[in-house]
């Protein structure tokens, strides 16, 4: 199995295979397949299905229907009691737990196949983000004190030989603390990944935080501990936006760890049972010297306490860069220094990790051709293509199909190709399928929309901090609610700016455009929420069991918000 190849590599000998790979789009997906349909002929479903009898792609396709996840349901659900030998070969790993689009909880299964599939691509994620960083640090005279400080030798040539001499700081979602009926583990993705990643043990924190249920403790104790240390070289969140409301809490209560980190202590106001507060004081020592440190800056003033200044060694964010999440970035780059490398933490999603990005900024990557195989819908079409059959700037639904069982599954999502790497497609995601804007045939992704938003209030002055659209369908027009920060409700006219975002999404959406000249669209209209709306966005979504770090609040809305939020 090529996922098997990948990972008895070093890291060096795995960017070459995967170098070589790409050129071979085609050949590897067949190989995949075949693959995956092997592991799973006996099976019952394979059985059913005559997965023993698929000898091509065709086969394939004409043999097995499109599977949505309720027609896999009752399947899952005897994995979860424990059966074997149902979608795939032997017992459930892990069920990992998404609400999905609709909100109604899954339990997405994941084999030990699909688990070293998806490791193999977090391993050239890695490499590729190693390759960049050697080729960049012995430009930066700080990482070069840190490393002849540390003793790091570069000489390996990746990114584990510089991260078992510093820390990272990551945001993720809890680590598994629940089982199904037959006693396998439920989890999220995120979680998960964080569980078995290479970079756990340089974490700047006591991974047991991740097991807590209040967001505040997590908040604080997570900051607490990493600001032990000056030494974190690496950020990394899914939501770019749940790590700056981590470093504007620290912001806010920093007199209160700067204390605790003087005295070796945790603050007592924190909501933490009594054998978790045990645990953790033992993980607690004065750290006098380094309080003073942190003291002497926010003595400066409260906006010199950031990670630009308490971790002067940062050289790498790893966040989503693209979707609606990706314009949150934009948040924490003032608090960084200007040499921060911004990686894309890679496009995924609870069914499997889908791109491998190359290089930083790159909001794109490579299509992740040796652990999944993928089919691709044209957007307003029917017909469905493989991978080596996509086109340069064509957006497309993806259906995938796993080692975890899952066959032709269609993630409703919208991807877009941006060039090739050999002759694999390189892959961005827009939206979800069903966050596309189409009152009047215009079908405009409604990504594109808030990327516009966001830069459009930033050019006048504003930032934004949330907003949500909602396709007025009797009024023939779109509302777009917003939540501004720091913002002086005397300073806006809504009137003005919505006229002046009509006109540029005019110009820069010829579909858009041309509906509002036939008058089959009418001018959008913006509207001002309340301070603390998208919180409470947050916060409906976790009710419903979804994690904080982990939730992606939906671009597109099918009832408008509470009029009590509305200004």
């Amino acid at each position: 199995m090529l996922y098997e190849e990948i990972l008895s590599l070093s890291d060096k000998e795995a960017l070459i295979k995967w170098i070589e790979l790409g050129s071979k789009c085609g050949q590897t997906q067949e190989e995949v397949l075949m693959s995956i349909l092997d592991y799973a002929k006996d099976t019952e479903y394979g059985k059913k299905h005559d997965f023993e009898n698929i000898k091509s792609i065709e086969d394939f396709q004409n043999k097995i229907p499109f599977n949505e996840y309720g027609d896999l349901e009752e399947y899952i659900e005897r994995m979860a009691d424990g059966e074997k030998d149902i979608l795939f070969q032997g017992v459930t790993e892990f069920f990992i737990s998404t609400s999905g689009t609709t909100g109604k909880s899954k339990k997405i299964p994941e084999s030990h196949e699909s688990s070293l599939a998806k490791k193999a691509v977090l391993k050239l994620r890695n490499a590729f983000l190693g390759k960049t960083l050697l080729g960049n640090i012995r430009e930066s005279k700080k990482f070069m004190k840190l490393v002849k400080d540390k003793g790091i030798d570069l000489t390996e040539g990746n990114i584990s030989s510089i991260m078992g001499h510093v820390h990272y700081y990551s945001v993720t979602s809890a680590i598994p603390n629940r089982k199904t009926k037959g006693g396998i583990d439920i989890g999220f993705a995120s979680g998960k990944t964080f569980e078995t990643s290479e970079f756990t043990n340089y974490l700047s924190y006591p991974k047991e935080l991740m097991g807590l249920a209040d967001g505040e403790a997590t908040m604080y104790l997570t900051m607490l501990f990493s600001l032990r240390y000056d030494d974190v070289v690496l950020v990394t969140s899914n939501n770019a936006g749940r790590f700056y409301a981590r470093v504007k809490y620290a912001q806010e209560h920093a007199e209160e760890i700067i204390n605790d980190l003087k005295n070796g202590t945790i603050s007592e106001r924190l909501n933490i049972s009594s054998s978790e507060r045990e645990l953790f004081e033992n993980y607690m020592e004065p750290h006098v010297e380094r309080a003073n440190e942190l003291e002497d800056l926010l003595n400066r003033g409260r906006e010199y306490f950031i990670p630009k200044y308490y971790w002067p060694y940062l050289f790498i964010a790893r966040f989503w860069l693209s979707g609606s999440v990706g314009v949150n970035v934009d948040k924490v780059r003032p608090y960084f220094d200007d040499d921060v490398f911004y990686f894309d933490i890679g496009y995924g999603a609870s069914e499997g990790k889908l791109n491998i990005p190359m290089s930083n900024e790159m909001t794109y990557g490579t299509l992740a051709t040796s652990s999944i195989f993928f089919e691709f819908i044209p957007v307003g079409s029917d017909e469905v293509l493989t991978a080596d059959e996509l086109e340069d700037g064509g957006e497309y639904e993806i259906i995938l199909t796993n080692y975890a069982g899952l066959y032709r599954y269609p993630l409703h999502d919208i991807v877009k190709v941006k060039g090739f790497f050999g002759n694999t497609p390189n892959i961005e995601f827009l939206s979800k399928s069903r966050e596309i804007l189409n009152i009047a045939q215009e079908k405009l992704p409604a990504s594109q929309v808030l990327d516009n938003l966001n830069e459009f209030l930033t050019e006048n002055g504003y930032r934004l901090r949330q907003a949500q659209i909602y396709p007025n369908n009797e009024q023939l027009h779109y509302d777009i609610f917003i939540e501004m920060e720091d913002l002086k409700i005397d300073d806006i006219s809504l009137t003005e700016l919505s006229a002046d975002f009509d006109n540029l999404l005019r110009e820069d959406a010829e579909l858009y455009d041309r509906n509002r000249k036939f008058e089959s669209l009418n001018q959008l209209q913006l509207y001002l929420m309340k301070e603390g709306w998208q919180s409470h966005l947050y916060d409906l979504r976790e009710e419903k069991g979804a994690p904080r770090s982990q939730i992606k609040l939906d671009a597109v809305i099918k009832e408008k918000p509470e009029e009590e939020w509305l200004i």
